[in-house]
């Protein structure tokens, strides 16, 4: 199903989505009893033997929607017993299963802070439109973004939208927002980088 957003959704989701951005770029510590993230529903572990957890969350402007922020051990702190390390911000996502017209692209890109290009692992690719889906999700259309730095941020921030374009036969022409991911660029280091680095730290 799907449904037009309404004034109160809108200011909602631009309030989480604020929220959800400032910690992600360590603008501000993550809460898991903020409003504005909704009401905490669950919290489990996000990685055996890791530190870390994956929020749940119940927001009354989205009832249907899935709502998880995810948290992840430093990457930048090398001890070898992973689950006494802190727990840092990793990834969010918003799955609006029932999606929602007249969400403005423009207002996201300037409220969440996004540049006009992506990532492609280590490639800057300028543009951020990835185009329609492939059948059968033809109409699911994807843009993705790297998110301008913060004041305080270690470490890189990526962005997608994800948009429901109209069927040809669907004369109102409404796009539909559909799902929202943000995610820390983490560096990828295995047991044995990581014992590399404590060596060269001593």
């Amino acid at each position: 199903m799907s449904y037009d957003i309404t004034p109160s959704q809108e200011q909602a989701l631009l309030r989480l989505l604020g929220k959800v951005m400032e910690v992600m770029r360590d603008d501000r510590p993550l809460d898991p009893n903020d409003p504005d993230l909704g009401t905490l529903k669950l919290a489990r572990v996000f990685k055996p033997r890791e530190a870390g957890r994956t929020y749940s969350f119940r927001n009354n402007s989205f009832p249907d929607a899935k709502i998880e922020l995810s948290t992840w051990t430093d990457p930048l702190d090398y001890s070898d017993d992973r689950t006494r390390v802190r727990a840092v911000p990793a990834a969010f996502e918003l799955w609006l299963y029932n999606a929602l017209a007249g969400v403005n692209r423009r207002v996201l890109e300037q409220r969440l802070d996004l540049a006009t290009y992506r990532m492609n692992g280590d490639v800057r690719r300028e543009g951020n439109d990835l185009g329609p889906g492939l059948p059968p999700a033809e109409l699911r259309h994807r843009y993705r973004y790297r998110a301008n730095a913060g004041e305080h941020g270690r470490f890189p921030v990526d962005v997608e939208l994800t948009f429901l374009d109209p069927p040809p036969n669907d004369p109102s022409g409404k796009v539909w927002l559909d799902r929202i991911t943000i995610d820390r660029d983490y560096p990828y280091l295995t047991p044995a980088m990581r014992k590399k680095k404590r060596e060269e730290q001593n």
